[in-house]
């Protein structure tokens, strides 16, 4: 077998990942702050893929997209397609989980900005300790999710889907269109 050597500098990627960083995680969600920032872009996907699984439960397809659009995964609908922009919060502060609406990281170029009008249809509110999900169409830069929600959304995690799609003017009951799948802008 042929051996391949590495580029300078990348030798950290391919070594064993550290297991003491898994073992951190295994307390979820009971973990100091520093272990949460540093894995905050797992959480992030955790909570991705917790709202595909809420949408494959209620019998829609969705796709994730790249990571640098304004949002992180497409819902097909018989409609149209649906932009659907994740937010996760990990646990609850003063009974209630938090979510800032804005893309960008601090330490960017970028920095964090704003969302336009037209950068996704609705969010996926996601409370990751707690894996439930609410849709909404609210737009409001800063939201919440009170801990006297949470089971009524783990009840009927449809329910908010539902009522995000009327806020929005869709009808899920309509027929199919005739001819190719629109694009919901």
């Amino acid at each position: 077998m042929t051996y391949q050597p590495t580029l300078v500098g990348f030798e950290e990627v391919f070594r064993a990942p550290s297991s003491a960083a898994q073992q951190d995680l295994l307390q979820f969600p009971k973990i100091d702050t520093e272990t949460l920032r540093y894995h905050g872009k797992q959480f992030g996907r955790a909570g991705e893929l917790l709202v595909e699984s809420v949408l494959l439960s209620l019998g829609l397809q969705s796709v994730n997209v790249a990571e640098h659009a304004p949002f992180d995964c497409v819902v097909f609908l018989t409609q149209g397609v649906l932009r659907v922009q994740v937010k996760t919060a990990i646990r609850p502060r003063a009974n209630c989980f938090n979510f800032n609406i804005s893309h960008g990281y601090h330490r960017s170029p970028g920095g964090v900005r704003r969302y336009a009008e037209n950068d996704y249809d609705l969010l996926a509110l996601v409370c990751l300790s707690e894996n439930v999900v609410k849709f909404t169409a609210d737009r409001r830069r800063s939201q919440i999710i009170g801990i006297e929600e949470i089971e009524g959304l783990r009840r009927r995690p449809g329910s908010s889907f539902e009522s995000a799609l009327a806020d929005l003017g869709v009808d899920q009951m309509a027929p199919a269109p005739v001819g190719p799948v629109p694009f919901c802008y």
